[in-house]
């Protein structure tokens, strides 16, 4: 008969194994706290995917390459990817990259923020429309922007995606781009044979996306291969606020709680995944703006220069 503490440490064990699998050989426990020193291995992930954001977001081209976007891609992180699609789209307004990292073998797929005074618009369009007949309703904005690149990312994707077909598939963005990156995805895993085997999302500062509906929707089809990354006292991941259009977060939250880069992971929640020892445990007014431009020190400094352009 096996020990009750014995089967205690074989369920922890089948936990974090199954965490390990979902979340790219990260080991996170929801509920847990984690001091910097433990979890350096996602400090690198965070980094690493806010350079691909952040260049994204720097109206990187594909004529001019790594280039065009300053500290942003002054990485090996960036330099080892090579671009395979930059898309910039006045309407509707969408900007975004595709490349490959044949070291890491990842796709990526990056959508940019709101870096086009143009963009604002997109992010006010706070109303709601149904998402794909379903009960859930998405933020107009956000949805408008995805379907306007959607075709050119879906056929640059499936072509690569059979080029490499070991490689994983890396959908990610900061701010407005992480709610886009969220949503591609869910889009994508639709339409791409064997996509949902081979997809991961790195969100960071990301706003809400929808409704509750929608969050349990995504948290079924998505939401154990999803990281959203919030930063300390970050305002944007609060909004829009959860009384409009009963607007709620998907899982998983991995909230950096304080500029030493401590964390807390998020409880998975069925009715809305927002863990009120997570980021909505800062008031808004404790909130600033400093926060949504540090995410472990990224973006860098010099990002501020291309903000902003119509």
């Amino acid at each position: 008969m096996i020990q009750p503490s014995r089967l205690l440490a074989l369920l922890a064990f089948a936990l974090v194994a199954s965490l390990t699998a979902a979340y790219q050989d990260v080991e996170l426990v929801p509920g847990r706290r984690y001091q910097a020193r433990e979890v350096r291995p996602v400090h690198n992930l965070v980094r690493k995917y806010m350079r691909y954001s952040t260049a994204a977001s720097s109206f990187v081209d594909i004529a001019t390459g790594w280039t065009s976007c300053g500290l942003a891609c002054n990485s090996p992180d960036v330099h080892d990817v090579a671009l395979n699609l930059t898309w910039h789209v006045d309407i509707p307004l969408s900007d975004g990259l595709i490349g490959v990292h044949t070291h890491d073998k990842e796709i990526v797929v990056a959508w940019a923020g709101t870096h086009r005074y143009r963009a604002l618009i997109t992010d006010m369009s706070v109303v709601t429309v149904p998402y794909m007949g379903t009960e859930g309703n998405v933020h107009s904005g956000f949805l408008e922007s995805v379907r306007g690149a959607g075709r050119t990312v879906e056929s640059h994707l499936r072509r690569l995606m059979t080029d490499h077909p070991d490689y994983m598939v890396v959908f990610t963005g900061h701010s407005k781009g992480g709610a886009e990156a969220a949503l591609s995805a869910l889009d994508l895993v639709h339409r791409i044979d064997g996509l949902r085997q081979r997809v991961r999302v790195w969100t960071f500062g990301e706003p809400r996306l929808g409704d509750t509906h929608f969050a349990n929707i995504y948290n079924k089809e998505l939401g154990s291969v999803t990281y959203r990354v919030t930063s300390a006292a970050d305002p944007v991941v609060a909004m829009p606020p959860r009384f409009l259009f009963d607007y709620c977060h998907h899982n998983l939250e991995i909230w950096i709680s304080n500029a030493e880069g401590d964390i807390y992971v998020g409880e998975n929640f069925k009715e809305c995944a927002e863990d009120p020892s997570a980021s909505s445990s800062v008031d808004f007014y404790d909130r600033s703006i400093l926060w949504h431009k540090n995410y472990l020190g990224l973006p860098p400094p010099d990002h501020a220069e291309a903000e902003f352009s119509w």
